[in-house]
């Protein structure tokens, strides 16, 4: 019996002897012999099982057999495998040739071969992100990935930018989800409470989350473009995903310090072409007397005057009046004189008017970064300085970003990896938008006259009147544009902290489980100063503004994965759960007692509150099923369900939960059949739902907090009339493409085509104000969503040291409104009035057959 016993636990030790085999290595680039720093060194089909050469290109790993399969890959080089017979030291040389199998970051941050997808991807690497960096780092992304489409922000430096990917398909929000290292992002503007009429203040826009984000920490930028490659992150992935990757240390050798530094320029590219004719007035008459009416045709700024350049005198804005006293003053410093005439200039044209006011923006970005890898892992840390100032005088941005990433391996078991990054944004002033006297282009491109000298205004105030009158051409329509800049400014000061911490361990060779806490966090503080003789508040006004965000993602995941014969099985199950919590709070008065003091304390009108708060919890449960066969075949399956307090009200879930599957798959159709020429042509497929959720209080109705009266505190009802029975939006989607490469990856074409059908749309349609409410929210309506990708890609020159690639990208989207609630033809979905005015309104209407976006104006 014992030596029964002995036998058994002899073969078991060996058994785990052979389980645990080393094997060392060198790794030596084929060309040049030098030694590879930084490879990745992993066993096939092994979970996890993986390393990275060191500054000697040596690398050192435990296999699960003596007969294990070791990939070797490195960006720019041929992966190579190699299949061991018991050999425990190696020598392997890599060829820095083209690639064909491409690894790419996919939903829940899993690397996989490109050629096992049955979908769309795209990913860009730091290198394109950083060449000439960018405030707003999605700047830097545009045209460079089919199908997307990104529209940079009308407000300069610091402004947001929008990013839709194929095309709008969904009345309610297009944006899609944006993924920094696994963990969720807020990318939501949000706009302080704007009414657009003559005695209010305009839109301002402060930028948004993804602007955030440090170029200079960016590794690579993935997008997922469809609903079979982003639906695995749930509703909030309806309009696809941003999955961004950040820098850490594991390519580092030792401590690495890096230092850069980038200063750039700019100017408007292009500005109107404008008629140099006619000055300012119209009927051919024009003279400036009070910029009220007063004169002849001066409360107008068209130009459609007298002719320029012929030697006619004309009373102006910055002519000369000499008062009793003697003294000298501008035809524009109208409180200091009464009928006191102004002495004719000559009206001559400025053709440069507009030009001359814009200034030479300067950007200056410096970052400093320090890393390290090690045998246990490795780390990150870097600071990012960035000021800019725009070509619009007065208007700046500024940020520091300071991240951390840190991987710690301490054993062959568990895993720890964490990623913080913390932004401080401050801006003196962010340009007003819309259409009114606070927007500068408002004055500046539409109705600056041809004859009108920009350089006096720069002098700003009526002579002795600091504080108290601003001096300008028009004091009906116009502010002085120095003025605006100067003295109505936008401020905003914005503390950010998000990342996340993970943990994994490894049960098993092929079994691991991930339990990881993520956290986006940010306060904003915005000031609205408006001075005295403002067009719009003659009293001066004032804001202040706070806005509260925190969103907390935690999650679990759990793999498995399995080799059978020609076989492969990966399968995760996971679970995630959401919470949001929002708050803004707004106070403002629309006059004040003394000018250039900007307090709460000194408003000189009672003030005016504006609260809300809002929380949403989203509950989830989600897997993914991944088969392989020979290597040439791969199907993916995946479900998701989401529980989402949104759709929930007082008395009812039934709406809150919603499943969403896919499934897809991929043929390498070269690696049976082998054609001339062709080195890899794949074939794929899919086909997925998804849902959408909606804002918090969307089927209920809920009571905020409002001005006070009486001094007394107030509950004010929401303006939206509720549906507690709102359901998800739901997304059908199918895509079919085709990936082929010529001689060896030096020409590839990719096409994809794509068809999404979007019903139970969630609208929000304008009512009557007799019904005390402005919108009633609703279901109903389907959109069809189709469209064409075409990525040309090619290296026409190919050396040992010098590489040429090129790439071109196509692509088109039709979206049709096929069907509106109710049977509608035709619903005015928004609208936008100026200065309340019904026969100035453009409005945004969805017509049967027609687009999502279509503008209708009176």
């Amino acid at each position: 019996m014992r030596l029964i016993f002995t036998i058994i636990f002899t073969c078991l030790l060996l058994n785990f002897v052979s389980a645990q085999t080393p094997v060392t290595g060198t790794i030596t680039d084929q060309i040049t012999g030098e030694k590879m720093t930084g490879v990745s060194v992993r066993e096939k089909n092994v979970a996890d099982n993986t390393t990275l050469s060191n500054a000697s290109g040596k690398f050192s790993l435990k296999l699960s057999s003596q007969k294990a399969i070791l990939v070797f890959s490195y960006i720019g080089y041929t992966s190579k495998e190699l299949l061991l017979n018991g050999e425990t030291n190696v020598s392997v040389f890599l060829d820095p040739g083209l690639t064909l199998d491409e690894t790419v970051i996919t939903a829940l941050g899993i690397k996989r071969a490109s050629k096992s997808l049955g979908y769309n991807v795209q990913q860009i690497q730091a290198k394109e992100l950083s060449e000439v960096k960018s405030v707003n780092f999605l700047d830097n992304i545009t045209a460079k990935v089919a199908g997307v489409t990104i529209t940079q922000g009308a407000s300069g430096v610091g402004s947001s930018s929008k990013i839709v990917i194929r095309g709008e398909s969904s009345f309610a929000n297009n944006n899609p989800l944006f993924i920094v290292d696994g963990t969720p992002i807020n990318n939501n503007d949000v706009v302080p409470r704007t009414v657009e009429a003559p005695s209010s203040f305009q839109a301002v826009d402060f930028g948004n989350g993804a602007m955030d984000i440090n170029p200079d920490d960016i590794a690579s930028v993935t997008v997922l473009k469809g609903a079979a490659a982003a639906a695995l992150y749930g509703s909030r992935a309806a309009n696809g995903v941003i999955l961004i990757n950040t820098k850490d240390g594991s390519r580092a050798t030792g401590l690495g310090i890096s230092f850069n530094t980038t200063a750039s320029i700019e100017s408007p590219f292009k500005l109107p072409k404008f008629q140099n004719t006619y000055g300012q007035g119209n009927g051919g008459k024009f003279a400036f007397k009070d910029g009220l009416g007063g004169g002849i045709n001066d409360v107008l700024t068209y130009s459609y005057g007298p002719k320029l350049d012929q030697g006619t005198l004309v009373p102006q804005f910055a002519s000369p009046v000499t008062l009793p006293d003697g003294s000298v003053v501008r035809g524009g410093d109208v409180a200091l004189y009464n009928n006191v005439p102004i002495t004719p200039t000559a009206f001559i044209s400025h053709p440069n008017n507009l030009k001359d006011f814009y200034e030479t923006g300067k950007t200056f970005v410096n970052n400093l970064a320090f890393s390290g890898n090690y045998d246990k892992g490795n780390y990150r840390l870097s600071y990012t300085d960035l000021n800019s100032q725009s070509f619009i005088p007065g208007v700046d941005y500024r940020r520091k970003n300071v991240s951390a990433n840190l991987n710690f391996k301490p054993n062959d078991k568990l895993d720890f990896k964490s990623t913080i990054i913390y932004q401080n944004a401050k801006s003196n002033n962010r340009p007003s938008s819309g259409y009114g006297s606070e927007n500068l282009q408002y004055g500046l491109v539409a109705w600056l006259p041809r004859s009108l000298d920009i350089a006096p205004l720069k002098d700003y105030w009526q002579k002795g009147l600091d504080g108290l009158r601003n001096y300008s051409y028009n004091y009906t329509y116009f502010d002085n544009p120095y003025f605006i800049l100067k003295e109505n400014r936008n401020e905003l000061n914005k503390d950010r902290l998000f990342g996340n911490i993970a943990l994994k361990y490894n049960l098993l060779p092929n079994l691991f489980v991930q339990a990881r806490v993520g956290m986006d966090y940010s306060n904003e503080n915005r000031r609205l100063l408006r001075n005295y003789s403002t067009n719009r508040f003659k009293n001066g006004a004032y804001s202040e503004q706070s806005v509260f965000y925190r969103e907390i993602n935690t999650d679990v995941l759990i793999d498995y994965s399995k080799k059978i014969s020609d076989f492969s099985l990966d399968v995760s199950l996971g679970a995630n759960q959401l919470n949001q919590d929002f708050k803004s709070n707004q106070t403002q008065t629309s006059a004040l007692a003394q000018p250039k003091l900007f307090t709460l304390a000194n408003a000189a009108t009672p003030l005016e509150i504006f609260t809300f708060a809002s929380k949403k919890r989203i509950n989830s449960v989600y897997g993914i099923a991944k088969l392989g066969f020979k290597e040439y075949l791969f199907v993916d399956i995946t479900g998701r369900n989401d529980w989402s307090s949104a759709l929930a009200t007082p008395l009812s879930t039934k709406n809150t939960s919603f499943f969403y599957p896919s499934v897809s798959g991929s043929f390498i159709l070269s690696e049976l059949v082998k054609i001339p020429t062709v080195s890899f042509l794949k074939l794929r497929a899919s086909y997925a739902q998804i849902g959408n959720d909606t804002d918090p209080y969307q089927t209920a109705g809920a009571f905020v907090p409002a001005t006070p009266y009486n001094g007394s505190p107030t509950l004010s009802d929401q303006n939206i009339i509720a549906d507690p029975n709102l359901k998800p939006e739901q997304t059908k989607s199918v895509e079919f493409g085709a990936d082929i490469r010529f001689f060896g990856d030096r020409l590839g074409i990719d096409a994809t085509y794509y068809n999404a059908f979007t019903q139970n749309q969630i609208l929000s349609l304008p009512v009557s104000i007799s019904t005390g409410y402005a919108q009633q929210v609703t279901n109903g309506g389907a959109v069809r969503s189709k469209g064409v990708e075409l990525i040309l890609t090619g290296t026409p020159l190919f050396s040992k040291n010098f590489r040429w690639d090129i790439s071109a990208n196509f692509s088109t989207n039709t979206t049709k409104v096929e069907s509106l609630p109710g049977g509608a033809k035709q619903l005015t979905l928004a609208y936008s009035r100026i200065y309340d005015s019904p026969n100035q309104t453009v409005y945004y209407i969805a017509t049967e057959g027609g687009k999502i976006g279509d503008l209708w104006g009176d």
